[in-house]
């Protein structure tokens, strides 16, 4: 039964570091929800956010499959918030490009497409991604669209091709080492889809954290 106002995907695929980390920040507003339960209609009248987080996005087409991505973009488009954290930002994306020419490599079409463009990463190379791993997660300094700048935990995540050639996309942080597209917010329908290849929720900067996990869900 859903009794909490924000979702956390919970299931096949997910960071069990990411999706603790999102239930002890939200507390008693957040409930985990798992595949099987996205697929029932149930959840979207009474539901603020669905969070997809950090982990691998693959396993996320076969545990959702047609009907919860049909749902999901239901519920967006009726005015409820997606946000994407990492794998759930390349899941939301119209095309994931992963780790070209490494065993890892992943060229996948997007099921929701709240980002029209592609999801390009790991952003920074310099230590070797795995996953399941802290090989490849360091901090990198990201900067705001109002020239704050943070510090935030990365492992394996995103820029955003060409953001700001869609027009229901408004760029909201960019990596401050390249310039590349960090932190996107998407007009979709009614609603939004913010979506991010760093993770706030396992960042130390309780400021961003605050920023992104709270303050930007308000948002119109």
């Amino acid at each position: 039964m859903i009794k909490k106002n924000i979702l956390i995907y919970n299931d096949e695929g997910a960071s069990q570091d990411c999706v603790t980390a999102l239930l002890k920040y939200y507390n008693d507003q957040a409930q985990f929800i798992s595949g099987v339960d996205l697929q029932s209609d149930d959840w979207i009248q009474q539901t603020k956010v669905l969070i997809m987080p950090g982990g691998r996005s693959l396993p996320f087409y076969k545990t959702l499959g047609k009907t919860g991505n049909q749902n999901i973009i239901q519920f967006v488009e009726q005015g409820g918030c997606y946000l994407g954290l990492c794998a759930g930002a390349y899941y939301a994306s119209g095309e994931t490009i992963f780790a070209n020419s490494t065993p890892l490599e992943l060229n996948l079409s997007g099921e929701l497409n709240f980002f029209s463009g592609r999801a390009v990463g790991p952003v920074f190379t310099d230590k070797k991604f795995e996953y399941n791993s802290e090989s490849g997660a360091q901090e990198v300094d990201i900067i705001w669209h109002d020239q704050k700048k943070y510090s935030v935990y990365f492992n394996g995540g995103c820029y955003f091709e060409n953001a700001d050639q869609f027009s229901n996309t408004k760029i909201l942080a960019r990596y401050t080492k390249n310039n590349l597209p960090a932190i996107l917010i998407c007009k979709v329908g009614k609603g939004r889809a913010i979506l991010s290849g760093v993770h706030p929720e396992l960042s130390d900067d309780q400021t961003l954290r605050h920023e992104l996990l709270n303050d930007i869900l308000d948002q119109n």
